[in-house]
């Protein structure tokens, strides 16, 4: 026995375990202190060990509080010495399930990283193998490192693989489509897009019809003309494709533009579409070129393309000069 600074008694945890084993109900806060075995206060090693031992044992009168505190010092000391993958193996001893979970995606969120080494790896497979932790999980804590670190492409993708479809096609949209578009990486974007439109995930998307699927669609297009005119006779495929263009011209206008380099993007679809509906027209028509084409067919959807000034300009001179070659033609 020995005496604190504060002239208490400091008994050993032996004497301790002689009280419990003498009266069941002795207190298991005074037994697990860290100051019955080390003179370290924070040292909770050996305490949380042996608490998880006399719960198998079916002494359980151990307060919340106490609980929580011995899992959490425990839990910082692996921590402070790099094992916080076995800090989590700590962490899940935490009984309450809300409190246990928001512990662990805790400390995968602080220390989760997007480098690929093979220690890392070593550590997810331990964590999702052996722990059973939730890979999606870890996928959320990537997602979090990546905003942090200003990491656009991998913060969508990781929010991707953590089932995050919402909150993924938001970040698409506003930081990574419009770049797609205008260096035609088509391949890169469709990755995305097509993952978010099955029906389940598109559903729980908000704007999903108004943004990503107008992407969506207008790859598909580009991707089927090229299919057709590798095509003897497209036939019903032009028709199907004549409607979904014409659908396009009307849909690429609202799509959201927060960026001048948003607008860029628009444009540039719009200027696509309209040489895609004259194509498509002219294929429609035998291929004999677009002065062969009604203009009724083709103004009302260029017309309304978002197209800036010098574009629609362009579209209302060829527009003109066909008009005038029918006229002539006509009489």
């Amino acid at each position: 026995m020995e005496e604190t600074e504060s002239k208490k008694p400091l008994y050993d945890i032996c004497f301790h375990l002689l009280k419990l084993y003498s009266d069941r109900h002795y207190s298991l806060q005074q037994l697990l202190d860290p100051s019955t075995v080390t003179a370290d206060r924070l040292d909770y090693r050996l305490s949380w060990h042996l608490w998880n031992v006399l719960q198998a044992l079916n002494y359980n009168h151990l307060s919340t509080s106490c609980q929580g505190l011995l899992h959490a010092s425990y839990a910082a000391q692996l921590e402070t010495v790099g094992l916080w993958e076995l800090a989590i193996f700590v962490l899940l001893h935490i009984p309450d399930s809300k409190r246990r979970e928001s512990a662990v995606r805790e400390m995968l969120n602080l220390h989760c990283s997007l480098e690929e080494t093979e220690e890392s790896m070593e550590k997810e497979q331990f964590l999702t193998e052996k722990l059973l932790i939730p890979i999606k999980w870890i996928h959320q804590a990537k997602a979090f490192c990546a905003c942090r670190e200003g990491d656009k492409h991998s913060e969508a993708l990781h929010l991707y693989k953590a089932g995050h479809w919402n909150h993924c096609h938001r970040l698409v949209i506003q930081h990574l489509a419009s770049d797609c578009i205008i260096n035609d990486n088509h391949k890169y974007l469709l990755e995305f897009l097509e993952g978010l439109a099955v029906p389940e995930r598109s559903v729980q998307i908000q704007d999903w019809d108004t943004s990503g699927r107008v992407y969506l669609d207008y790859i598909h297009v580009i991707q089927t003309l090229q299919d057709i005119q590798q095509t003897e006779s497209p036939g019903y495929e032009l028709e199907r494709l004549h409607t979904e263009v014409t659908s396009l011209c009307s849909r690429i206008e609202r799509l959201p533009c927060s960026k001048a380099k948003d607008r860029l993007a628009q444009s540039e679809m719009a200027k696509r579409v309209a040489n895609i509906l004259r194509v498509v027209s002219s294929l429609q028509h035998g291929g004999e070129g677009t002065r062969h084409i009604p203009l009724c067919q083709l103004a009302p959807h260029i017309g309304r393309l978002p197209m800036p000034e010098d574009y629609a300009l362009e579209e209302l001179r060829s527009l003109t000069q066909s008009y005038l070659q029918e006229y002539v033609i006509s009489h």
